[in-house]
């Protein structure tokens, strides 16, 4: 799905049907809020008779709606512009190895309820569950507010098929050619749009990242949660290769003879450099000092990172082997895809501070300078649900596609 390049997109000619200057003027509308028809003349070359004609039809049509401008020194003020968020609803689902998570949004993308429950690995009888969670929360949704639901965005774990929701392989959840689409659709008469966990993290950052640079049209972004998966953004648009599988560098071997990984292959990157490789890291440390502290029965990555904070050395040393994994796994990224930005996601984003010097300083050893200008690797500006993000932007760049007409 591709969103929009509004820097670079000029309006269309004489010869262009005039739904796709009306898109057009409700993306630069939903991007640039508030804003004048006289800036959306100027920025889209269209004259200002045609934006004066779409914006009153999309007025009239309650997808935008007007406000008064700040002050001027003189003269009449503006009415600025501003997209409609409770013209349509969206529906966003994550699935996580821990629990799912499912979420309304306006069409801003503002996050406005929430369910959470336990996500169970026998993957028949919990699609089912989460179909018949879905159909109940969208009902209650259009009840209490209103508005139509135009939509399910989903966020699904491994290698999956796009189009029929398929999951082929989540080797960290056990599930194999799970039809989870044809489980959540018997229950749902609502479009339903699917995608891989990791793309959609990217895609979030696309769509609601605060990159100080603006929105990068080519980035690839690293969650390290459930395994290591990336998710690669070309040109503005998730790329998925020729049968979606694309960008599974989590398995890309970094030492060829190194540890078995789930998937069966040798030395994946996601042995090393994922949260359960750091944990694992953090407590084959302890198990090996003779002064070992307290930690909680279930240990997570948090609990590691709250102990490099108390000053823990094994946590420590934890997160930098895991910061070190993380640069040469970005080091033959760069290489190969040439990304204006990485970005790291995670719980790993919130313990930048604790990893960032050794993740450049390692990129930095394998990189040849001249090969690093321009390239930025951060911490992910979304600090919470990137995934789920990912799943509403997917529902709302069908919905502001060019090929769908307000």
């Amino acid at each position: 799905m591709r969103k929009l390049d509004l820097q670079n997109t000029k309006g269309a000619g004489k010869s262009t049907i005039k739904e796709i200057n009306q898109k057009l003027i409700l993306n630069f509308v939903r991007e640039h809020q508030p804003i004048s028809r006289a800036e959306i003349s100027k920025r889209t070359k269209l004259q200002r008779s045609t934006v004066t004609i779409i914006t009153n039809r999309l007025l009239t049509r309650k997808w935008i709606y007007e406000g008064e401008s700040g002050r001027y020194g003189g003269g009449r003020r503006p009415k600025n512009l501003y997209l409609n968020p409770k013209k349509l609803l969206v529906l966003g689902v994550e699935v996580g190895r821990e629990e799912t998570i499912l979420a309304l949004a306006d069409l801003n993308g503002e996050l406005l309820e929430r369910a959470y429950f336990k996500t169970s690995l026998e993957d028949s009888a919990f699609f089912t569950r989460l179909s018949k969670k879905i159909r109940s929360f969208s009902q209650q949704s259009r009840s209490r507010r209103g508005v139509e639901v135009a939509g399910v965005g989903v966020g699904l774990p491994g290698y999956i098929e796009k189009s029929s929701g398929k999951i082929i392989a989540a080797e960290n959840f056990g599930w194999f050619n799970v039809p989870a689409g044809d489980q959540l659709r018997k229950h749902l008469d609502l479009p339903i749009y699917f995608e891989n966990n990791a793309k959609l993290a990217a895609f979030a950052e696309l769509w609601f990242g605060k990159n100080k640079n603006g929105a990068p049209r080519n980035l690839v972004h690293i969650t390290t949660r459930d395994g290591l998966g990336t998710g690669l953004i070309l040109n503005g648009e998730i790329f998925n290769g020729a049968r979606d599988g694309a960008a599974e560098f989590g398995h890309f071997s970094l030492f060829p003879d190194g540890e078995r990984c789930v998937c069966g292959n040798y030395g994946c990157w996601e042995v090393y450099a994922s949260d359960m490789a750091t944990v694992k890291r953090y407590v084959q440390s302890l198990n090996g000092s003779a002064d070992k502290p307290q930690f909680p029965e279930k240990l997570g990555i948090r609990d590691v990172i709250e102990a490099a904070r108390r000053g823990e050395e094994a946590a420590r040393m934890a997160l930098q082997s895991t910061a070190r994994y993380l640069g040469l796994g970005i080091s033959n990224l760069l290489f190969g895809l040439n990304p204006e930005l990485v970005i790291v996601g995670d719980e790993l984003a919130g313990a930048w501070d604790l990893i960032e010097e050794e993740i450049i300083a390692t990129v930095r050893s394998r990189v040849p300078s001249y090969y690093l200008e321009g390239v930025e690797i951060v911490a992910s500006s979304i600090k919470e649900t990137p995934i789920l993000l990912g799943a509403i932007a997917l529902v709302l760049a069908d919905i502001f596609s060019i090929s769908n007409h307000p």
